[in-house]
C-alpha cells in the first residue's frame, strides 16, 4: 500500500499492466522493467496555544513539504482541517516541511523542520510533526456613542439622535495610562482601541445648555478581547427665568452676635415693572430664609417674560433697619441663553438695638443739624447707599463725614451730616 507505479504507471497500490508484446523465439531472456516508488503519509498537526495557557488544535493552517536534492520529488502543501491535522504524501529523501506563521502568532516550536524519509524502512506510519503556535494578544475596545433629547412642545421628552462635537476621555484609576480625549463624529460615536484588560474610566465634558441623564463618568471592566459599548445622554435645556435670594439677619447679641443667619417667614414681592394695574407675586421665606419665584410661578401671573424687568421688594416692618437696599430691580435677558439660572436678590436687615447695646453714632460735629450745611433724617427703609445716590454723595463721603464704624449700621430717626 505504500507504493505507487511509476513505469509503467500505476496508481498507489493499484495494477501496473505493461500492455500486449510479441516475444519472438530466443534463446535470451527477455526484460520487463517495472519501476515503483516507496510513498510516505506524513501527518502534520497544529496546536495553538491560547492566552490563558490551553491549546486547542489550530485549524486553517497552512503547512508546505519542500523536497531537498531530488529534483524529480514534488513539492506538497495542504491546509489543516477542524482537528489540526494535513496529511501530505512524500517520496523518500529529504524533505523542508515548514508552516505558514499567521499574523501576530507566536511560534512555540521550529516553524520548519527536515525530515528523512528512508525508502527501505519498515512499514507502518511515521511519527507526525508538530507545529505549535502561540496567540497573539488581542486588545479590546470601548465604543462611545453620545445621545442628545430634547423637550417637546408638550413638555415630553423627544429624542434628538446623536450628537457630534461632544469630548470624551479615556483613563485609567490605576493611572497605567496617560488620559485621552476624542471628539465625537457625525454618528456621534468615538472608539478607543487597542487596549488591554483593566478598569477604565470614560467622562464626558458636558456642554453648557445640557443635563447629564447618564452616569458620568462611567467604569468599565475589561476582562478579555471584548468590543464594550458606553452610552452617554443628555437632555438639552433652556434658561430658567427665575428669581431666588435669601433674607439675612444680622444679630445684635449672642448666640449670633455680628453674624448673618436666615431670616424665615419674611415677605418678599415680585411686580412686574410698568404695569398698571401692577401685576404682581408674593410669597415668603422658608425656614432657612431662602425664597424663590419659578419660571412657573412667574409664568402662571403673566411674568416670565425675556426682556422685562422684575422689581423685587422686601417686606418693611418697624424697629427692623435695612442694611441693603429693600427693592431691586431684576431684568430678564433676551434671548434667553441655555445657562442661564435665573436672578439672585438678596436683603439684609437688624433689628433695632437693645438697651445698652453699642450703636453706631455719628461725630459732634455731625450729629447736630446746626453744624452741617446740608443733613437728613434717616427714614425707615434707608440705607446709607440710597441716601448717598438721592443727595448727590458717596458712601465712603457719608461714612467719614458722620464718623460711622460700620456704613451698614444706621437707623430710622438718625440725623446724616451730607454735607
Amino acid at each position: 500500500m505504500d507504493w505507487d507505479g511509476i513505469v509503467p504507471e500505476a496508481p498507489r497500490n493499484g495494477i501496473a499492466w505493461t500492455g500486449w508484446a510479441k516475444l519472438n523465439e530466443s534463446s535470451d531472456c527477455y526484460d520487463v522493467l517495472f519501476k515503483i516508488r516507496r510513498l510516505f503519509d506524513v501527518t502534520v498537526i497544529k496546536w495553538e496555544e491560547l492566552m490563558d495557557g490551553t491549546v486547542q488544535p489550530g485549524e486553517g493552517w497552512t503547512i508546505n513539504a519542500l523536497p531537498q536534492g531530488d529534483p524529480w520529488a514534488i513539492n506538497q502543501s495542504g491546509t489543516t482541517d477542524n482537528h489540526g491535522t494535513v496529511v501530505l504524501t512524500m517520496t523518500p529523501g529529504k524533505w523542508l516541511i515548514k508552516e505558514t506563521i499567521q499574523s501576530g502568532w507566536t511560534p512555540v516550536t521550529p516553524p520548519q523542520v527536515y525530515l528523512t524519509l528512508n525508502q527501505y524502512a519498515p512499514p507502518g506510519a511515521t511519527d507526525p510533526v508538530v507545529f505549535k503556535n502561540r496567540q497573539p494578544p488581542c486588545y479590546a475596545t470601548i465604543t462611545v456613542e453620545k445621545n442628545g433629547l430634547g423637550t417637546n412642545a408638550n413638555g415630553g421628552t423627544e429624542w434628538l439622535g446623536p450628537l457630534a462635537g461632544w469630548k470624551i476621555t479615556l483613563s485609567r484609576p490605576d493611572g497605567k495610562i496617560y488620559p485621552v480625549t476624542m471628539t465625537t463624529d457625525g454618528s456621534g460615536k468615538v472608539t478607543f482601541k487597542n487596549l488591554i484588560p483593566g478598569v477604565y474610566s470614560v467622562k464626558e465634558a458636558v456642554q453648557a445648555g445640557w443635563k447629564p441623564l447618564s452616569d458620568n463618568p462611567q467604569t468599565v471592566v475589561i476582562r478579555d478581547c471584548e468590543n464594550a459599548r458606553v452610552l452617554f445622554e443628555n437632555l438639552e435645556v433652556a434658561g430658567k427665568l427665575q428669581i431666588s435670594g435669601t433674607k439675612y439677619f444680622r444679630a445684635w447679641v449672642p448666640p449670633y452676635q455680628g453674624q448673618t443667619v436666615g431670616l424665615s417667614g419674611w415677605g418678599i414681592t415680585a411686580t412686574l415693572k410698568g404695569t398698571n394695574p401692577p401685576v404682581y407675586v408674593t410669597t415668603h421665606t422658608n425656614a432657612l430664609g431662602n425664597y424663590m419665584f419659578s419660571q412657573a410661578t412667574l409664568q402662571a401671573h403673566g411674568m416670565a417674560i425675556p426682556g422685562a424687568t422684575i422689581t423685587v421688594c422686601e417686606e418693611q416692618r418697624d424697629h427692623w433697619i435695612p442694611v441693603s437696599a429693600t427693592c431691586v430691580d431684576v431684568m430678564f435677558p433676551y434671548p434667553v441663553p441655555p445657562n442661564y439660572t435665573g436672578a439672585k436678590v438678596n436683603f439684609t436687615n437688624m433689628q433695632d438695638p437693645p438697651p445698652g447695646a453699642a450703636v453706631p453714632t455719628v461725630s459732634s460735629g455731625a450729629a447736630s443739624s446746626a453744624g452741617c450745611a446740608q443733613a437728613y433724617t434717616v427714614r425707615r427703609g434707608d440705607n446709607l447707599s440710597s441716601i448717598a445716590v438721592a443727595n448727590g454723595a458717596s458712601v465712603s463721603a457719608l461714612t467719614q463725614l458722620n464718623g460711622l464704624a460700620n456704613p451698614n449700621m444706621i437707623r430710622a430717626g438718625q440725623t446724616l451730616c451730607i454735607r
